[in-house]
């Protein structure tokens, strides 16, 4: 683990960061691209101004890495609304988004990252640590893309042991998938087959809602 006041010296750009990035996705949320690839980084909003993140896996499913400390693939329905029973649902965001070149909006598939990602759900009954700041989501999607094992050494200090932010990542996206490139997260066109998911009825309601106020 880090050293806790590294953490607290790290959060705020990191609380920084996720605003930035959810207000870019948010302006173009309706510029919707066709179905990634397997091996493509996918991204929901979380409540406040966070974001969980996964590897598509193909087939409507998701490599993530669970709260529990627990890596799962679980279906698209399941990684946009989070727990199934709908009781406080901290994933609030109504949009699955896909990591994309910034320019061309092509999605950023890695084998090495899908590769990876199944890896580590076959050793999926090996729990590891969890911390919503530095052992996180991020921090699994970042070892998929570079082909390192969840759980090891080399994993826990990816990040140079600091907060796994949403910042660091699409850093890392951009240099290790994009040739330092810049990124954006893509809004994805949901499919009858090839990209199917469904909205817990209060996001349902929700958007029904905001649909009058407009």
């Amino acid at each position: 683990m880090v050293d806790f006041l590294q953490m607290l010296a790290e959060l705020p750009e990191a609380v920084s960061e996720s605003a930035r990035s959810r207000e870019r996705r948010n302006a173009e949320a309706q510029c919707l691209i066709a179905p990634p690839p397997a091996g493509t980084p996918l991204l929901v909003s979380l409540a406040l101004a966070f974001e969980h993140t996964g590897i598509y896996l193909g087939g409507n499913r998701v490599a993530e890495l669970n709260g529990d400390g627990h890596v799962k693939a679980v279906s698209l329905t399941r990684f946009i609304n989070g727990t199934p029973d709908g009781t406080w649902q901290v994933r609030n965001g109504t949009r699955i988004f896909a990591a994309c070149d910034v320019c061309t909006r092509r999605p950023l598939a890695r084998a090495r990252s899908l590769e990876t990602a199944r890896a580590a759900i076959e050793a999926g009954s090996n729990q590891m640590e969890y911390d919503f700041a530095q052992l996180n989501c991020h921090l699994f999607t970042a070892a998929c893309v570079l082909g390192i094992p969840p759980g090891t050494r080399q994993f826990r200090s990816l990040f140079g042991g600091g907060v796994a932010s949403i910042g660091k990542l699409e850093r890392l996206l951009a240099k290790t998938l994009n040739h330092g490139k810049g990124i954006c997260w893509c809004a994805v066109r949901r499919d009858k087959e090839r990209f199917q998911y469904s909205l817990s009825s209060g996001k349902r309601i929700r958007l029904a809602v905001e649909s009058v106020l407009k």
